[in-house]
């Protein structure tokens, strides 16, 4: 299964993050969905931020435990048995849809984990709770390309944001 992802849909109510952040930790808690949904103080651009996959799966290959593989659904996902959370594999994510947590207990060392979309085994919260269909699921990679192309052009103004909050808060 691939995503696409349509964010002029999006109306930010974070329906998918919610059950997202349920179905996989059994609470509430928006920092531990496999789902992002970022938007701008205006609310003028929202983006939903979720694996598609990307044809490269670049973050296979920057794994060193082998933690992350594909899943017969087509999900990439990460066995957090294996995980480290030496989070190379957040760097190698173009888009940003892998996210570095500390939590006790988790990961092969019990500190730390590397947190990413596994598509629900094959049948996605955040599709099927999307009141406005902002994501859905496609069979074409030719669609995911353009999907993920899209987000990475969309996520710039956020990733300026980030390097000025960067560059205010460090000393002259």
């Amino acid at each position: 299964m691939i995503f696409s992802i349509k964010p002029d849909n999006c109306t930010g109510c974070l329906a998918c993050v919610v059950y997202c952040s349920l179905a996989h930790e059994g609470g509430v808690n928006p920092e531990l969905s496999r789902i992002r949904v970022y938007q701008t103080e205006s609310r003028q651009t929202i983006l939903p931020v979720v694996c598609l996959p990307c044809d490269e799966k670049p973050c296979i290959q920057a794994c060193p435990q082998g933690a992350i593989s594909l899943h017969a659904c087509g999900a990439v996902i990460i066995d957090e048995s294996l995980c480290t959370g030496c989070s190379r594999c957040v760097r190698a994510c173009g888009i940003g849809a892998i996210h570095f947590h500390r939590l006790s207990g988790r990961g092969k060392n019990g500190v730390a984990v590397s947190l990413k979309c596994d598509q629900c085994g094959g049948d996605p919260w955040c599709i099927r709770v999307c009141p406005n269909g902002a994501i859905e699921a496609v069979e074409s990679s030719a669609a995911a390309a353009a999907t993920f192309e899209q987000i990475r052009s969309a996520l710039e103004p956020f990733r300026a944001v980030k390097k000025s909050e960067r560059s205010e808060r460090q000393p002259a």
